[in-house]
């Protein structure tokens, strides 16, 4: 039996919609904020190395030589993505996004009872462990978005104020606006606190460099813009000593002694933890592959559906949450009359169209969420609107 690893990855592929498209024919969907779906070449990639994998025992010899080397390729390749190329010492791998941003705002090392700025753009797997830090006594300033110089002007407020750590979104999965993370990581760093930014929205539809962003942290995950599979995600850390390592296991130790103890890796990977399943980010550095194929097409594309969009919802008189101008597929409309919910239930029963229905106290009231990617079509647009039109007039 030949116990080498296979070819596993594509370095020149099809980009076609024809090939990239995993959908089944009969419905259009609009909710990529929420998951991709993934390439079939991703996903074929994956289960390639899965089988493998499976054959020859994880564990053995040559498994965990292929299981190691995977997972190292993934963080050069995630690195550079990022804009740090040569970086993957500073990438730790997670399952998630959800994970990374428990692994960071929980690992925050603070003085007890510090304060920490945050904004209400951000999902709940960012906020949900800031309020789990306030629960251990810390305290955790929720700021809102209007404006850019308005927040700015609440951040800088908050680090006068003494905020020793910074949470934020790139891209607000509640509006699709970019957020001015770069102006917000800059008064962080000036004073002397620490900054934590969830590009989960942002990677695989706008440019993201950590250096030009100037985190210390950024988290992201594979399953949404980059159509790669379900259970990848990634944490960079610019440096590791400002984090502490919450959970720790097998994969984050350097050295281990039964009675003395154990020392935890001298780079990023002390943040993971155990067993992950390293075929899937196999199958993400082929979604990788996908987008360098793909240069700058998508944020045209991206930036034409919008502009479409946007042509027919005004024909509506459909407020916006989201502003105009923005580069993101994501587009969040307040519907006058209410009632987002049900419209959004029924353009699926009656119009087979996907969306998302947005409502949480103080941000969104009762929205719809429409995201699209640079696979959907003119006709796909124009459906969806469609929809909406129709489904609003039952509304009324």
């Amino acid at each position: 039996m030949d116990l080498t690893p296979p070819r596993l990855l594509d370095d020149h592929p099809d980009t076609s919609r024809e090939a990239l498209q995993a959908l089944a024919p009969g419905f259009v969907y609009c909710n990529v904020a929420g998951s991709g779906p993934t390439f079939p070449i991703a996903q074929r990639a994956a289960e390639r190395a899965r089988a493998w994998l499976s054959e020859v025992g994880m564990f053995s010899h040559v498994g965990y030589d292929a299981y190691n080397a995977w997972l190292a390729d993934a963080r050069a390749d995630i690195a550079a993505l990022l804009g740090d190329a040569g970086g993957a010492s500073r990438i730790a791998l997670m399952t998630s996004a959800t994970e990374g941003l428990n692994t960071m705002a929980l690992g925050l090392r603070l003085p007890p009872g510090s304060l920490i700025a945050t904004t209400a753009e951000e999902h709940g797997s960012a906020l949900m462990p800031l309020h789990r830090r306030r629960e251990r006594g810390d305290r955790l300033r929720i700021v809102r978005h209007e404006t850019d110089a308005q927040l700015l002007g609440d951040l800088r407020r908050a680090f006068a104020d003494g905020a020793r750590a910074l949470v934020m979104s790139l891209v607000s999965c509640k509006s699709g606006n970019v957020l001015p993370v770069g102006e917000a990581c800059a008064l962080a760093r000036a004073a002397g606190a620490v900054s934590v930014v969830d590009a989960a929205q942002a990677l695989g539809q706008i440019p993201v460099d950590v250096r030009a962003l100037g985190a210390d942290a950024v988290v992201t995950l594979g399953h949404k813009w980059l159509h790669g599979p379900l259970a990848t995600g990634a944490v960079w850390v610019r440096d590791v000593e400002l984090f502490s390592s919450e959970r720790i296991g097998w994969r984050s130790q350097s050295t281990f002694d039964v009675d003395a103890g154990y020392t935890l890796q001298p780079d990023a990977t002390r943040f993971e933890a155990g067993t992950i399943d390293a075929a899937a980010f196999v199958g993400l550095r082929q979604a990788i592959a996908v987008h360098r194929a793909f240069g700058d097409a998508v944020p045209r594309r991206i930036a034409a559906l919008r502009g479409r969009l946007l042509e027919r919802v005004a024909r509506l008189g459909v407020p916006l949450r989201s502003r105009p101008a923005e580069p993101t597929g994501i587009v969040v409309l307040l519907p006058e009359g209410g009632d987002a919910a049900g419209i959004v239930t029924r353009m699926w029963t009656a119009d087979r169209v996907v969306v998302k229905h947005l409502a949480e106290k103080g941000v969104v009231a009762d929205g719809i969420r429409v995201s699209f990617w640079a696979l959907h079509t003119d006709d796909d647009i124009d459906r969806v609107a469609a929809s909406l039109a129709a489904r609003l007039a039952v509304a009324a």
